[in-house]
């Protein structure tokens, strides 16, 4: 669906105006990471309120994306899926009870996630250069480490999911 509608605006774009210098194909592509951000966080928020979390799903989404924009993670092959599973999650996680005890679990098995896998499967889904991976990994680090100083359920929540997704297996 969001495919679709990209491909629709793009092919449009290109008809009113032939010299925009991208293909259909490169603004497809924007047009679907923007569309899909755009559709997660609408969906997200009003979940989130229907629910009685707004704020929460705010910080959720925040920190989320935060951890995901430095250490990468995996894709789904849709933007559909993609936008499905990230407003469940956006709306669900939330709502999950955790002790203070088990944010400490939580917060450590991201360090361990991140500083193993970070960044991870970003090569084709970012144009940032091979040699700033380190960087990309000591960032993801500080964002975790960071966490645990702010102790907030709802952050520790979110980058713990967001490290599952770096989760890759080795070749």
């Amino acid at each position: 669906m969001i495919e679709t509608i990209a491909l629709k605006i793009a092919t449009g774009i290109k008809r009113v105006n032939p010299e925009v210098p991208q293909s259909v194909e490169r603004m497809e592509y924007a047009l679907i990471i923007l569309l899909n951000g755009v559709t997660v966080t609408i969906a997200s928020l009003i979940v989130g309120a229907i629910l009685g979390t707004l704020q929460e799903t705010i910080i959720f989404l925040i920190a989320f994306a935060l951890l995901r924009q430095v250490s990468g993670g995996y894709h789904l092959s849709t933007a559909l899926g993609c936008a499905i599973v990230s407003v469940t999650l956006a709306a669900v996680i939330p709502l999950i009870p955790v002790t203070d005890n088990l944010c400490y679990v939580m917060s450590g098995i991201s360090l361990i996630l991140v500083a193993w896998f970070a960044p991870s499967k970003i090569e084709h889904q970012s144009r940032i250069p091979r040699k700033y991976y380190p960087l990309l990994k000591v960032i993801s680090i500080a964002i975790v480490c960071a966490s645990v100083f702010i102790a907030s359920p709802v952050i520790t929540k979110a980058l713990f999911v967001q490290a599952l997704f770096l989760i890759r297996k080795r070749r």
